[in-house]
């Protein structure tokens, strides 16, 4: 074998090695990914569950959201992000309907379609530039952070309605 082939064949099998290698780690980060919206989901129905169901209307103050319906807005706001990777269609809120069963329903149900988006994604959606209104893009890795920092705010701030109505919020575990 002359030179150049044996160089030629090295470059090869070293570039089919590192392709193979970050295949693995897109992998382990789409997992990783997966992993933080079932806690995620886990937290979030645990927060939901806490609140007495007499107490999903309440508002601390007469222009908020009711605890029902902010927990609807998080679900919304998931549904929004992650449907711009085009990886299916979100569930719909219920309309008028921000009880605790229909709430609850709802989030488990937001929740599942959205571990399944995650776990539907490639290296190549996380790096991909999406537009999602008003001349604003964003990357996919961008839309997953944008979800999960909104999920965590708002989760957070139902909190506070837990503790104002004398409830404990559960143990943060994400």
């Amino acid at each position: 074998m002359d030179r150049r082939k044996a160089i030629g064949s090295a470059v090869a099998v070293a570039a089919v090695a590192v392709t193979a290698r970050m295949a693995r780690a897109a992998d382990n980060q789409i997992e990783i990914f997966t992993d933080h919206w079932r806690k995620s989901k886990d937290l979030t129905l645990k927060v939901a569950e806490a609140m007495p169901t007499e107490n999903y209307d309440y508002k601390p103050f007469s222009d908020a959201r009711s605890f029902g319906a902010e927990l609807q807005h998080l679900g919304q706001a998931e549904g929004f992000y992650l449907g711009q990777l085009g990886k299916g269609r979100a569930p719909a809120a219920p309309r008028g309907d921000s009880s605790k069963g229909a709430t609850v329903k709802y989030l488990g149900e937001m929740f599942d379609w959205a571990i399944g988006v995650v776990g539907q994604l490639t290296t190549e959606d996380l790096t991909k530039s999406f537009s999602i209104g008003r001349g604003a893009s964003m990357t996919g890795l961008d839309l997953l952070y944008q979800a999960m920092i909104h999920t965590a705010h708002t989760r957070g701030y139902r909190e506070m309605y837990l503790r104002n109505k004398g409830v404990v919020p559960p143990t943060y575990a994400v």
